[in-house]
């Protein structure tokens, strides 16, 4: 079984503790706030009130086996560094950290944490690339200019198929599934000769030009 360990447990880290143990994953769980510690007891593996900045506490509750490591203490940019060094130490090499800055990031990034994680400034930029467009229900970055997102099907594309729209060919865009509001079902990789719906939520992967061309030419 996997082991994961999150340190801090605001509304963040907290989330991210529930959603591993929910999966079936070993979760110790630390923060020096005891009320925090016990409001997770019953939905992590092992709630632990403590300094997650002293290597020895990590040590003795077994942090270093763990497979990954996501720290959550806020803007405390010292705290972080701290816990990213100690859980170094212990040899964890997979680190996550919850970062509230550009500054913070980047001082983070130069610990070789594997990633920083800015809760705000990645749901601002998802609610911006929707907001524009009624046909964008979702945004997902993948890459600089790339991405995937859900579009509502076009009306001009109800009743045809994949293979008629020649997507790949004409656009550079690929629908890699189709998500039927109605009956809940994921058509992952679908029949290329199956005709599109007004119930189909199309889950499209390809360049950010692209994909705007494509919503703009079906408005």
């Amino acid at each position: 079984m996997k082991q994961y360990v999150v340190i801090g447990l605001g509304h963040f880290g907290s989330w991210v503790a529930r959603a591993l143990y929910a999966k079936g994953y070993d979760v110790l769980a630390i923060d020096r706030e005891p009320a925090l510690v016990d409001r997770l007891a019953d939905q992590v593996t092992r709630g632990i009130v403590g300094d997650a900045t002293d290597r020895t506490l990590l040590e003795r509750i077994g942090a270093g086996d763990a497979d990954a490591a996501v720290i959550s203490t806020g803007g405390d940019l010292a705290a972080s560094i701290l816990a990213t060094q100690a859980l170094r130490d212990l040899g964890v090499r997979e680190i996550y950290v919850k970062v509230t800055s550009e500054e913070m990031a980047r001082a983070l990034d130069s610990f070789g944490v594997k990633e920083t994680v800015f809760p705000e400034r990645e749901v601002a930029f998802r609610l911006a690339q929707r907001l524009p467009s009624k046909t964008v229900l979702d945004y997902i970055p993948l890459a600089v200019g790339h991405s995937i997102q859900e579009l509502a099907v076009p009306d001009r594309w109800l009743g045809r198929s994949l293979r008629d729209l020649a997507l790949p060919r004409r656009y550079g865009i690929q629908i890699v599934a189709l998500y039927d509001v109605l009956t809940g079902a994921l058509d992952v990789v679908p029949d290329p000769d199956r005709p599109l719906k007004d119930s189909d939520i199309a889950i499209v992967a390809g360049s950010d030009e692209d994909i705007a061309a494509v919503v703009q030419s079906a408005q």
